[in-house]
């Protein structure tokens, strides 16, 4: 049975005085700037977000998202698939002073009190935030080809010494 699509737009404020609970998916047709960065994607993403006060009164967001994705291997250019399962802690805040007074384990949300939040967009943050640097099949999985060997005519070739352009020099050191 599938979830629910979570909604586009949140009073993330009002839910977070509110100790709110969303669970739901969220469709990757939401999702444009992971479409970009990947070869493919699932056609949903499963996520939970938890709207509710630190014991310092903050207002957080905790959740978690999961899906999978397919990414180009670095070694062989062929698809790889990347399993998404992300948990994240955010603080809401509206200004760079109270960003910088979080503690380490919270990651700043910056939003106005009147704006809402679009779900999707920190759903697709943290799935993106979630991907390796370089995606690549595990040791001994991929479909790299045998190593070049080049053939005799071409080695033939590299093995004939090019001219030196410094020759020129070595003339004139004999010269002085």
């Amino acid at each position: 049975m599938s979830k629910s699509e979570l909604p586009d737009r949140v009073d993330a404020y009002k839910l977070a005085d509110q100790l709110t609970h969303l669970d739901g998916v969220v469709s990757s047709t939401r999702l444009s700037r992971l479409a970009e960065a990947v070869l493919s994607q699932d056609a949903e993403f499963k996520a939970s977000l938890d709207f509710n006060r630190d014991a310092e009164q903050r207002r957080v967001v905790t959740g978690e998202v999961s899906g999978s994705v397919e990414l180009e291997c670095q070694r062989c250019l062929q698809a790889v698939k990347h399993t998404i399962d992300s948990r994240f802690h955010l603080a809401i805040v509206y200004n760079d002073e109270m960003a910088k007074a979080l503690p380490s384990g919270l990651e700043p949300l910056m939003l106005l009190p009147d704006q809402p939040l679009d779900v999707a967009e920190v759903i697709e943050d943290e799935v993106l935030l979630s991907l390796p640097m370089h995606a690549m099949h595990a040791q001994g999985e991929c479909e790299i080809q045998t190593e070049f060997k080049p053939d005799d005519s071409e080695a033939g070739e590299t093995s004939t010494q090019k001219d030196n352009p410094f020759k020129v020099l070595e003339s004139l050191k004999k010269r002085s």
